[in-house]
């Protein structure tokens, strides 16, 4: 399949949060290993027995730096957990590099705070103003929304597309990745990842 190189912005259409997490984490990573100017954030997700939901952290590709992401709220928690006060800090880190070398940049999730005009969506804004080549999960319950916001500049993919995502990635970046499909569910839900840098 032929990639247009013309559209720097490609949206990764998921239902499953936790197979795509540890998708975009692999792509991540392995851009990284592969000396690609990657940066952005990845989500890396571990679950505990004592625990509802599962504990959860982004990685700012770029430094390394770890941001822990969901509040611990006790064992029986099921409400909402996710740290505001860490997503905003994840993105001003980002913010500061993003006129610096920057082949590709990964934004794991257009979620609800994205939606509401809050969150990563003024970074990925910004990356789009400098060209820089953008991956960002969207979640299918907020594509409309999505659609809107990236005014059709997006190519599109689904989750499952692995063949799709690499060879787009190729396109834009030059470099080969082999990305895995990973299956649902909480089994082995924890991306693997390096030890964060630094």
């Amino acid at each position: 399949m032929l990639v247009s190189n013309s559209r720097k912005l490609l949206a990764v259409v998921y239902d499953d949060g936790i197979a795509a997490d540890r998708m975009l984490s692999e792509l991540g990573y392995a851009l990284r290993e592969r000396r690609i100017a990657v940066k952005g954030l990845v989500q890396r997700n571990t679950f505990r027995r004592d625990r509802t939901k599962c504990d959860m952290e982004l990685e700012e590709l770029g430094s390394g730096e770890v941001f822990q992401l969901s509040k611990d709220r006790g064992k029986h928690a099921g409400g909402c957990r996710l740290d505001r006060g860490a997503i905003a800090a994840a993105a001003a880190l980002i913010g500061l590099r993003l006129d610096d070398d920057c082949d590709l940049l990964i934004v794991n999730k257009f979620g609800r705070s994205e939606a509401e005009g809050r969150g990563l969506r003024e970074t990925i804004a910004e990356a789009a103003a400098l060209e820089i080549v953008t991956v960002v999960g969207v979640p299918r319950r907020n594509l409309e929304v999505w659609r809107k916001f990236a005014e059709g500049l997006f190519d599109l993919c689904e989750a499952g597309d692995t063949r799709f995502l690499a060879s787009w990635v190729k396109g834009h970046t030059g470099c080969d990745v082999a990305i895995r499909t990973f299956a649902s569910g909480r089994d082995g839900a924890e991306a693997a990842a390096p030890q964060a840098q630094g």
